[in-house]
């Protein structure tokens, strides 16, 4: 990106403000105009110039053991990559470590039986598409109500 002085804006930070939202932070060196963009670590991917870390993801990585550290950080950065996902943000993290595969708790399992079949194919993928970009290791119940209250405005009472 380029400031309007025409010189090039260096990214000096990135943060994840939820969990679907990353805010990236801007700075031109030569006539110090800053600039901040919010959006999903999708969206910021094409920003970024190289791979980053969020604090959060950093976090995440250095409660490792420090003997495993070196090995994670690189799994998730070639992971990244194969991606073309430069912002490595905690859901991204996960989602490296599972290798982009979810699980299915055997509650999700039987309730996913009762959706209709029309549509039951496109909710296994909304709901294990929403599981990866969290980096949730299994699909809950939990997460379905909560898709489905998104979706449908429709979350009922049962576990």
């Amino acid at each position: 990106m380029q400031c309007g002085c025409h010189c090039s804006l260096r990214i000096t930070g990135i943060e994840e403000s939820s969990p679907a939202s990353v805010f990236a932070k801007f700075h031109c060196d030569q006539c110090g105009f800053s600039l901040g963009a919010e959006g999903s670590d999708k969206e910021l991917d094409s920003m970024v110039p190289h791979t980053l870390w969020t604090d959060e993801a950093l976090y995440q990585l250095s409660r490792l053991p420090p003997y495993v550290l070196p090995l994670v950080r690189e799994e998730v950065e070639e992971f990244a990559a194969d991606r073309g996902q430069r912002v490595v943000t905690f859901a991204r993290v996960g989602s490296a470590r599972n290798r982009g595969m979810v699980e299915w708790s055997p509650d999700a399992e039987r309730r996913i039986n009762n959706v209709p079949s029309g549509i039951r194919a496109m909710a296994r993928i909304e709901l294990e598409r929403t599981a990866m970009d969290r980096g949730m290791p299994e699909v809950t119940v939990a997460l379905m109500e909560e898709v489905k209250a998104r979706y449908f405005g429709m979350a009922s009472g049962r576990a």
